[in-house]
């Protein structure tokens, strides 16, 4: 292209900035799918458990350089590129329902694809800075938007779950602010691509794309110093955090299959539970201590572990007015009759009875070890001696039923719940899931389509007739000294979201958190790595510590800084001296975890910006990002004329 005068006195512009060429639809769809493949395998459990965020700082440069050039066919070649993205990092979905995959990708791809849409029209700016805008305002929509229009629950920021230097950070921003300064970075290095490439007698705004794109790395690196402050007190430099309650936490290790088949949970799930149970009782007992007090302060299992169905009086009232099951839910082998109703109830607190040296189905007992299930603490459930040891409480995930009003009709449907019983054996309010899989235990929006339902019910021996709570729970755990803590429940697919974690905080006191979790729907894919990255910045940014019970992995425990304190692993059979599994495995994990000092009161610990700010933060982050891009396109209108089309003015 020849010379262009640029006004007196202006070298000319030889040829226009690289951000007018048009880029050919090969070339785009090849930059944003290089963008993805960046983020998969930076993704937790991927090249290593943990993952390696670090080959993600910069992955947004190459969708920046491509979403930003116009060209033919760009929107659709766009839109290709993200959804076989999103695929490659929701692609643990083919160990369950692989017809998901699809509307799990294509559906949410197009958010980043319409943020393309904006990026192209702004021509002046550094990148730096309008990448940041636009991806944020994607992800904002991604995960404000309810399922079937989105499934939002991956952000990039989860990427730096593992990056101690600057994950404290999001005790400010959460995983928002993560996800900028990642964005932010990926769109520097496509300035300093552009900068280099630029025409002769054209100049690229260095100065700024190096403020745009450095200035939020540094500040979330200094909020994240200040953060780890935090969690000391300035008197002595002791630590606002002391060891809490001793804990254990028991994972069966068991395949989806055998969970939720229906054939004989006391044989399959529940003998063998109580058997390891014991033996970790035995084994993990710390050096120096005798008798009870080396016993833990509370033994936990994972998600809807205890077999039966708990049905309170509310539920009993439902019942005997009418109430029935959601007629599209569950073909039950026989009408759902007062004596079916209680005897699941019945089971499943007469299980729990057998902890605590109070069953009272003797001949049930008895005729289960007739049967050749016979195990060395039989004798002392029929004799009514209790199994755990005095002063130790139990948690479990439970299935309850409850009541619900369906279009003036009542009906009973499912809850997804936790209950903690003392050590008397007594149990308290059920603490519910808020956030239902969608599909895997919500019917909404499927009910319409019943073969859905029907594969749903087929793959996933899932009843999806689950209602949510409105909010999390908090339940309190009594210690064998005496001491009281207060712990807010999460279960399973909250782990993915905030406000479970930041909801509770806000109404009160919490001084742990427990999340209860069957992730075994997908095998030992990466989603198992994901959920604890999820819970890691959840610690960080609520300065709490978290405690993961799961059915098949990963438990842990993970302190109020997001890094894992203890971690329950095993000898992986069969493989290299030294190689440890915890996937997908049987085993026991002993911990105290870490709560707010008692002799400081409500001032040890106190609530972080993000827990206050949540509520809003990623609208703010999203709208920030639209934002940005319209003063961009609007002060685009005029840079036409002034730089004879090349988007900047000459130097």
């Amino acid at each position: 292209m020849s010379a262009t005068p640029n006004g007196p006195g202006q070298p000319a512009l030889h040829g226009p900035h690289l951000r007018s060429v048009p880029l050919a639809p090969l070339s785009r769809f090849g930059l944003v799918l290089l963008t993805w493949g960046l983020i998969a395998v930076a993704q937790p459990g991927v090249l290593r458990p943990d993952g390696h965020g670090h080959l993600a700082f910069f992955a947004i440069a190459p969708w920046a350089l491509a979403a930003s050039r116009p060209g033919r066919k760009a929107f659709l070649a766009e839109w290709m590129a993200h959804s076989l993205g999103l695929a490659s990092v929701f692609f643990w979905m083919l160990d369950f329902m692989p017809a998901i995959l699809a509307p799990m990708s294509i559906v949410p791809a197009l958010y980043p694809t319409v943020a393309g849409v904006l990026l192209r029209r702004c021509r002046r700016w550094p990148l730096a800075l309008l990448a940041p805008a636009a991806w944020l305002a994607a992800e904002a929509v991604r995960w404000c938007l309810p399922v079937p229009f989105s499934f939002g629950w991956f952000r990039l920021g989860m990427l730096m779950h593992d990056t101690e230097w600057i994950v404290g950070s999001a005790a400010w921003f959460g995983t928002w602010g993560l996800s900028w300064g990642m964005a932010a970075l990926g769109g520097l290095l496509a300035d300093i691509f552009l900068a280099v490439k630029r025409p002769t007698g054209t100049r690229y705004p260095v100065f700024a794309g190096l403020l745009f794109g450095l200035a939020p790395l540094f500040g979330l690196i200094g909020l994240s110093q200040m953060a780890g402050r935090a969690l000391v007190t300035s008197v002595g430099g002791t630590s606002v955090f002391e060891p809490g309650p001793d804990l254990l936490v028991v994972q069966p290790g068991i395949s989806q299959e055998v969970k939720a088949a229906r054939r004989d949970p006391l044989v399959d799930r529940f003998v063998p539970q109580v058997t390891r149970t014991l033996q970790a009782l035995y084994e993990t007992r710390p050096e120096g201590k005798q008798g009870d007090a080396a016993q833990p302060d509370l033994v936990l299992w994972g998600e809807t572990f205890l077999p039966g169905k708990l049905s309170g009086p509310d539920a009993k009232a439902a019942f005997e007015a009418g109430a029935r099951p959601a007629p599209w839910a569950w073909a039950y082998e026989k009408p759902l009759d007062a004596g079916q109703f209680n005897g699941q109830d019945f089971s499943a607190r007469e299980l729990v009875g057998a902890l605590f040296g109070k069953a009272t189905a003797r001949r049930m007992w008895q005729d289960l070890f007739d049967r050749g299930h016979a195990v060395d603490w039989a004798e002392r459930v029929i004799q009514g001696q209790r199994l755990l040891p005095p002063g130790t409480s139990f948690l479990s995930g439970v299935e309850a039923w409850t009541p619900v009003d369906v279009e003036g009709q009542p009906e009973l449907r499912s809850r997804n719940a936790v209950a903690v019983w003392s050590e008397e054996g007594r149990m308290s309010e059920l603490a519910s899931k808020v956030h239902l899989v969608p599909g895997g235990e919500t019917g909404e929006p499927l009910r319409g389509v019943p073969f859905v339902l029907s594969a749903v019910k087929k793959i996933a021996r899932a009843v999806p007739d689950f209602v949510g709570a409105d909010e999390p729970s908090v339940l309190t755990l009594t210690t064998r000294d005496g001491g009281a803590y207060r712990m807010a429940i999460a279960v399973c697919f909250d782990n993915a979201f905030d406000d479970p974690f930041t909801t509770p905080l806000r109404a009160g006191p919490v001084d742990f958190f427990v999340i209860a979790s069957n992730e075994a729907w997908y095998g030992d894919s990466p989603l198992m790595d994901h959920m604890l990255a999820f819970t890691r910045i959840a610690a960080a940014a609520t300065q709490r510590a978290i405690v993961r019970a799961t059915n098949s992995g990963i438990s842990c425990v993970v302190g109020p800084d997001g890094a894992v304190d203890a971690i329950l692993e095993v000898q992986a059979e069969g493989e290299a001296s030294g190689a440890r599994r915890r996937k997908m495995v049987a085993g026991a994990l002993r911990s105290t975890v870490d709560v707010p000092r008692r002799d400081r009161g409500a001032a040890a610990a106190p609530m972080t910006f993000f827990v206050s700010a949540e509520p809003w933060l990623g609208t703010a982050f999203g709208a920030l990002g639209l934002l940005i891009l319209g003063l961009c396109v609007l002060s685009s209108r005029g840079i036409a004329a002034n730089s004879k089309g090349d988007g900047y003015p000459a130097s």
